[in-house]
């Protein structure tokens, strides 16, 4: 046997060896092949859930902590709170009774509902807020650095998107005070009327005592009508932000096109402004309900 036909017949070997895996697969119709797609889909699934899952496992440690510490700590204080706060009053004249409180439905209504805003504020308000704070940080911060041409144009905008976060916050704040103490008012009624039952049906005072908490719901509605308004203007202030990505992206194409900027990167840093004035209209967190 020539040196030729050697090679040709070792070449003809190897392609044998080489496609020898996909004489396996010969028999295969359409339905087979189906089927090893979905299940290739699934061996692919399969190998990546091990990483999917540490990442979803640390995001949920992290919400964990950050749920239970905060609001195991609210707790704690808040009962701190009404004990004190017993101690207090239980500390106090006569006189201090018939000058500032009226009843005793009074100061049981006002000490829970006052713990129960300060539990509120520190279980799940000051962790929102530091959360998007972090992030409107963080957005910036990575703006900056990737593209700071572009991320110094956008900063400015921040004010727009800071003035309704503090009018909303500052609204919301007078509204929500003034109906605590209508609802304060209102359950005052209710607390006394329950306690003297007796009385009030002796005297057939139902209609008098049904006129009294009506009366005393009458400045709530007016007040969440108000609120809810302060709300809508709040909501409506998202606009801003699209705002400021459309002109993001104008002045994004204008970096490309004139000063070598990347599209991929002026994306990243027009999104990390977007989303950073997202959360910084989340500041308004903070504010009871």
């Amino acid at each position: 046997m020539s040196s030729g036909e050697k090679s040709s017949a070792a070449m003809s070997e190897k392609k044998k060896v080489g496609s020898s895996f996909g004489y396996i697969f010969m028999h295969a119709d359409g339905f087979d092949k189906l089927l090893m797609t979905f299940g290739m889909i699934g061996a692919v699934a399969d190998g990546l859930s091990m990483p999917v899952m540490l990442i979803v496992t640390s995001r949920l440690m992290n919400n964990l902590g950050e749920g239970y510490c905060w609001t195991r700590t609210a707790e704690r204080q808040a009962s701190r709170l009404r004990e004190r706060y017993l101690k207090a009053v239980l500390r106090q004249d006569v006189g201090y009774f018939d000058l500032h409180v009226t009843s005793t439905a009074e100061v049981i209504t006002s000490v829970s509902s006052d713990s129960l805003i300060i539990q509120e504020v520190i279980s799940e308000k000051v962790p929102v807020f530091v959360m998007n704070m972090s992030t409107f940080i963080g957005a910036y911060i990575v703006a900056f650095v990737m593209l700071w041409k572009l991320a110094i144009v956008g900063f400015p905008f921040v004010v727009f998107l800071v003035i309704p976060g503090l009018m909303y916050g500052r609204a919301l704040i007078g509204i929500a005070r003034k109906m605590r103490d209508e609802y304060n008012k209102a359950g005052t009624v209710v607390e006394q009327a329950i306690s003297s039952v007796r009385t009030v049906y002796s005297f057939v005072g139902e209609n008098k005592t049904i006129a009294e908490y009506s009366a005393a719901l009458q400045g709530t509605v007016k007040l969440g009508l108000k609120q809810g308004l302060a709300k809508g203007l709040a909501i409506g202030s998202n606009g801003v932000v699209f705002a400021i990505w459309s002109f993001m992206s104008f002045y994004g194409s204008r970096l490309v096109m004139y000063h070598h900027a990347r599209g991929g990167t002026v994306f990243a840093v027009g999104a990390a402004i977007a989303i950073g004035g997202l959360y910084v209209i989340g500041f308004r967190s903070i504010q009871p309900e």
